[in-house]
Order: structure tokens, then C-alpha cells, then sequence
């Protein structure tokens, strides 16, 4: 008994190592309760988007599923990309257990390329949950000879325009993506994906993407009246590492397939690591949760608990459907190799990717 107190009283020592700085007790963080308390979700971007519907979706089930069942709060922070939200929340977020931010592709996008403005560190947040989120290409149905992945060649012969946020956002691979099938595209920049879907309909774009739920949501109805035409889907990758079909559109042929298709052989080489981690960053690490740098694993472990019911609830599910729909969901540490993957371009990539993004966008890396 006295061998067991010993660990006991050790174990406490360091949990209140630990603790040191958070606000949090020994005692506190041995029984964690929210109940009365308010906890504070950070979305780094403006209302209304990709970051902020998951933000918001996910917000009640956190009040649900957190113990004492708190009230929870989205505060916005637009611009810049995520920046200065993620800054923001790098700089002042107390790792303890009280806030937490929701992250997208945008802000592994810009850890990597636009590292003179950021000042945080991804792989330095305590993960709770990454979200993966397919994305669909598809054509107006303006051109003609293109309704199908089996007219890719087609594409060819007209003139594509395309358009996007950035060439260094998370458009890049698109960008990527009709470069190594070989396929010319003129690309307008300065463009949101909804008024870039809205340019399509009018005529003015021809060529797009738009990631499952925006997919379901606003472009399946056109798709149907036969105004736009799917093409394939980016894919998914499965725990081996391997490119399979989106689990959402098992129909639709994945990017790696069109790739044989066009060119009669696997893709490999420094274009295609390149677009290896873009796809990480776009595809698998669409949308996150985390938490402060820091955090006591004791807190990390009541909020991947939170969140594996939140994942079990049916009514979760439902009313999720389009935003995490057939895709595996990675929690607590199963989000840090996947995560580093999406932050860690090879020599030979980020070579290629330099001398391309120069030659091709005249932007440097």
C-alpha cells in the first residue's frame, strides 16, 4: 500500500508540473468539470465559411459531450488567411482546456508558404480531431464535348479558366493537379469558390472544384439540371498510405486514376511529391481542432473524449453529414503524423514546386 500511495504522490507531483502556469489545481484536473463555465472556440476566419459551418456544427455537441455540458462560444478572427487568428490564438490561448481553435488547410497553407507573417507552430498544438474533406472537378456543361472523365482529352482543345483565391492557397492543388495531366489552364485569381461557381453558371469560368459539402450542397442541383459535368475527385488516402476513391463518390475515378489514364503509367517523381503533400494539406487536413501548445494531457484526454461521443452520437451524424459524411476522422494522436506529412515538403518537392510556381505563376516560395 505504501508503494502504491508513492506512485500516487508522484504521479500528482508531476501532473502538477504540468499544471504549472494553467490556472488548473491537481485536484481540478483530476475531476474536470466545465459545468457553469463557457469555452470558447476560435475560428480564424470570417463568418460563413468552410472553417466556420464546421466550428459551428461542432460547437453544440461540445456543449453536449463535454463533462458539466458548458456553454460554448465561436469567436471569429477574418483575414488574412488564418493568420492572424492563429497568431493571435498561438500568442494568448491559456492551455487550459478553456479554448480552442478550429483550423483548415489554409492554415497548414500558410505555415509552409508564408512562414515571414506566421508566428505559430502547427505541430506544436495539442490535436484533438482532423476532419478530411474530398473535393470534386467538374466542367460547364458550356463545352461542349466534355461530360465525362472519358472526354478528358477533350479539355485540350479549349480554352479552361479557372478561378481561385491564390495561386498559394489551398488552390494549389488544382493548380498542381492539371499540370501534371498536362491540361493549359488560364487561372483568374482574386476569386471565392462562390462566386467562382456563380462565374461558371454565367459562363464566364468553365473549369472548377468545390469540396464535398459545398458539392452536395450548391452543385449536384446544377449537375442534375445538366449545367455542370463531374470529372473525378481528388481521393482520399487510406491508412497504408495508398490513393483510393473518395468513399462519398465511389462512382467518380480519383485523380491518381486519371493520371494512368492520361498518361499510361503511376505518377512519381518531384512534381508529384510536391502535389503529395498540397493533397495532404487540401484533402486530409481540411479540418481540425485544436488546442493550446501545452495543454496537461489530462485535459487533451477529456476533450478526445468529448469528441469520440460526438462522433457516436446519431444526432451528430445527421446533422454532419456533409461535412464529415463517409470519411475516417483522426483524434487525439492519430492527427500528428498526418499533420506532419501536410507541413513537411521533400528537398526534391519543394525544389520543383519553387521553380514551377516561378516559371509558370510568377510567384516565389
Amino acid at each position: 500500500m505504501k508503494y502504491l500511495r508513492t506512485l500516487k504522490n508522484a504521479a500528482r507531483a508531476a501532473l502538477a508540473l504540468t499544471l504549472a502556469g494553467t490556472g488548473l489545481s491537481v485536484a481540478a484536473a483530476e475531476r474536470i468539470n466545465y459545468a457553469g463555465s463557457r469555452v470558447e472556440l476560435i475560428v480564424p476566419f470570417s463568418p460563413g465559411g468552410g472553417a466556420d459551418t464546421y466550428a459551428r456544427v461542432v460547437a453544440p455537441y461540445l456543449e453536449k459531450h463535454l463533462p458539466g455540458q458548458p456553454t460554448s462560444l465561436v469567436r471569429n478572427i477574418p483575414g488574412g488567411g488564418s493568420v492572424p487568428g492563429a497568431n493571435q490564438f498561438e500568442a494568448k490561448a491559456k492551455p487550459d482546456g478553456y479554448t480552442a481553435m478550429a483550423i483548415s488547410s489554409s492554415t497548414l497553407f500558410n505555415s509552409v508558404l508564408a512562414k515571414d507573417k506566421v508566428h505559430y507552430k502547427v505541430g506544436g498544438w495539442e490535436p484533438v480531431l482532423l476532419s478530411p474533406q474530398g473535393t470534386v472537378v467538374y466542367v460547364s456543361a458550356k463545352l461542349g464535348d466534355v461530360k465525362s472523365v472519358d472526354d478528358i482529352a477533350n479539355l485540350k482543345k479549349h480554352k479552361l479558366l479557372f478561378g481561385g483565391k491564390t495561386p498559394t492557397s489551398s488552390e494549389m492543388r488544382m493548380v498542381l493537379a492539371m499540370e501534371l495531366l498536362g491540361i493549359d489552364v488560364e487561372y483568374v485569381w482574386g476569386v471565392e469558390r462562390g462566386p467562382a461557381r456563380l462565374a461558371m453558371e454565367r459562363g464566364e469560368l468553365n473549369l472548377g472544384y468545390d469540396t464535398t459539402s459545398a458539392y452536395m450542397k450548391n452543385v449536384v442541383p446544377l449537375a442534375k439540371k445538366g449545367k455542370f459535368y463531374p470529372l473525378f475527385t481528388f481521393g482520399l488516402r487510406d491508412s497504408k498510405g495508398k490513393f483510393v476513391r473518395d468513399p462519398n463518390f465511389p462512382d467518380l475515378p480519383s485523380f491518381v486514376e486519371v493520371y494512368e489514364k492520361v498518361h499510361g503509367k503511376k505518377p512519381s517523381g518531384p512534381a508529384f511529391s510536391a502535389y503529395t503533400t498540397v493533397f495532404q494539406m487540401a484533402i486530409m487536413c481540411s479540418k481540425g481542432l485544436v488546442l493550446p501548445h501545452g495543454t496537461p494531457q489530462a485535459i487533451v484526454d477529456v476533450w478526445s473524449k468529448a469528441v469520440q461521443a460526438m462522433l457516436d452520437d446519431p444526432q451528430f451524424k445527421k446533422s454532419a453529414a456533409n461535412i464529415v459524411g463517409e470519411y475516417p476522422q483522426f483524434l487525439g494522436e492519430d492527427v500528428r503524423p498526418v499533420l506532419k506529412e501536410a507541413s513537411e515538403f521533400t528537398p526534391e518537392g519543394w525544389a520543383w514546386l519553387q521553380k514551377f510556381m516561378k516559371a509558370q505563376l510568377n510567384v516565389d516560395l
